[in-house]
């Protein structure tokens, strides 16, 4: 009897450590495998080769993942045709103002992957307005950026200015000391770029981004862009219905008045006309002071103008003297989202190796652990099916590589903290903090909108409060569509 109770005794240990060692192999793999293609914009397929890399080892249910950089210009109507057909990327970028008409071609991530709190604890608040709906989230994003005040150090120092404007209203006293005018009334060298369209031909005044900074100026006055239940747009409102009759302008009106004035010669702030060359080639060559603009002109500037003393701040804020008023930026980036749906490719099967081609909802779920690994902290990706082999590849932050690397201002709030160190990347990090858009039913529509809003001021001298009126309405005619 006490031989048999042994006997069992030891048939159960066996058995438990059987149970908890695994038998010894290695963790257990789904029986599928899957080739994910990626179609990107700006960055070359080597910025990418060690993210898939690394991935790849960790993940082997991944047989393979293909990089296309995609040509700006085409891109959207490329993306719309080839998801349309069925043939289109599983991961793709699209714009932060994109998700009102794309969201039917879009998976969103499951919860099993990354949920809406984690995507507000990691990324600064921009990202869950534009990308997280319904409690859905349908693109994460490797990078945002946001507006920052370039400026010419030596134009600065010249005109008695130790450091640059932090608000609009030291902003109007450096454009009106710097600016200097002919006698024959000909601008020789210009305070800042602000006033114009972005619409003008090359060379005839166009000012890059101007329909950003001006929504960044209504923003920060308090204009309410759309309202939020009906999603149609209010920027020519009143923000408080109270003030209606008792204020003269409404807060988006008086922004426009404030942008265009700087290309009317009546005021005392005008610095710029039709004559001038673009804002970017103009403030390259030295003859603008100060021009508005997001973090992708650093290296152009570095390279057409290295012997610039250039200097970089955070955009103006509408503060007045004793300190009220809207710290605000405005966002413009791209996130990486996951394709609804596509046909299945014969090769997904692997010839010989066992495995069955992945279903929809598995080939989802994949691209979405890629993202995740791509986009969050290395903690967030520790359930992979294979461990990381050394402590490089466990520390390894394919986010924190790129904002390194790239030089691109970050989206996570952790290495926004890192950035705020850097000279040349702190104030769009500083501003990512702070950055806001808003919801458009078709951003290149509202653009060209917002160019004739101004144009119609700045050029064709219309009030200010029918302009904007006009342009709301046509924004409204886009929403219904």
């Amino acid at each position: 009897m006490k031989k048999k109770i042994s006997a069992i005794i030891s048939f159960s240990l066996l058995l438990s450590m059987v149970f908890l060692s695994g038998c010894g192999c290695k963790p257990q793999v789904p029986n599928y495998e899957v080739s994910l293609e990626v179609w990107g914009l700006f960055d070359d397929s080597d910025t990418m080769a060690k993210v898939i890399s690394e991935y790849k080892k960790r993940n082997p249910v991944i047989k393979d993942i293909q990089y296309k950089k995609m040509t700006v210009d085409s891109y959207e109507n490329d993306l719309r045709d080839a998801l349309a057909t069925g043939n289109g990327p599983d991961i793709f970028l699209i714009h932060n103002s994109w998700l009102a008409k794309h969201q039917d071609k879009l998976f969103p991530a499951p919860d099993s992957v990354i949920t809406p709190k984690q995507v507000q604890d990691t990324f600064v608040d921009v990202v869950s307005q534009d990308f997280v709906k319904d409690s859905k989230i349908f693109a994460l994003p490797l990078s945002v950026d946001s507006l920052a005040l370039y400026f010419n150090k030596g134009l600065l120092n010249q005109a008695g200015f130790s450091s640059p404007p932090r608000t609009w209203a030291e902003f109007d006293d450096a454009v009106t000391r710097m600016t200097k005018v002919d006698s024959f009334g000909n601008i020789v060298q210009s305070g800042a770029a602000m006033g114009a369209s972005s619409d003008a031909s090359p060379g005839d005044g166009k000012i890059n981004r101007a329909t950003d900074i001006l929504t960044a100026i209504m923003m920060q006055a308090g204009a309410q862009m759309n309202d939020t239940k009906t999603n149609l747009a209010t920027f020519a409102e009143f923000t408080d219905a109270s003030l209606a009759g008792k204020n003269p302008i409404s807060p988006g009106q008086a922004a426009l008045a404030y942008y265009t004035k700087f290309s009317n010669r009546s005021n005392k702030e005008y610095s710029w006309n039709s004559s001038m060359h673009n804002s970017v080639d103009s403030f390259i060559e030295g003859q603008t002071a100060m021009t508005i603009d997001y973090s992708w002109l650093i290296p152009k500037i570095q390279s057409k103008a290295p012997k610039m003393n250039l200097g970089i701040s955070t955009l103006p804020q509408n503060i007045d003297k004793s300190g009220k008023g809207v710290n605000l930026n405005f966002a413009n980036y791209w996130g990486y989202a996951v394709s609804k749906n596509k046909t299945a490719k014969a090769d997904s099967a692997s010839g010989g190796s066992g495995k069955t081609p992945a279903t929809n909802e598995q080939r989802t779920g994949e691209a979405w652990n890629f993202i995740r690994y791509l986009t969050m902290p290395p903690v967030a990706s520790q359930g992979l099916p294979r461990p990381p082999a050394t402590k490089e590849s466990a520390d390894y932050d394919p986010a924190a590589e790129y904002a390194t690397t790239q030089k691109k201002p970050a989206a996570r709030r952790d290495l926004v903290g890192v950035q705020r160190n850097d000279l040349l990347l702190a104030p769009f990090a500083e501003g990512n903090i702070i950055a806001k858009s808003w919801s458009q039913p078709d951003n290149l529509a509202v653009e060209k909108i917002f160019d004739d809003m101004i144009e119609n001021v700045a050029l064709k001298n219309a009030d200010p409060k029918d302009a904007i009126d006009n342009a709301e309405k046509s924004v409204n005619l886009l929403i219904k569509k």
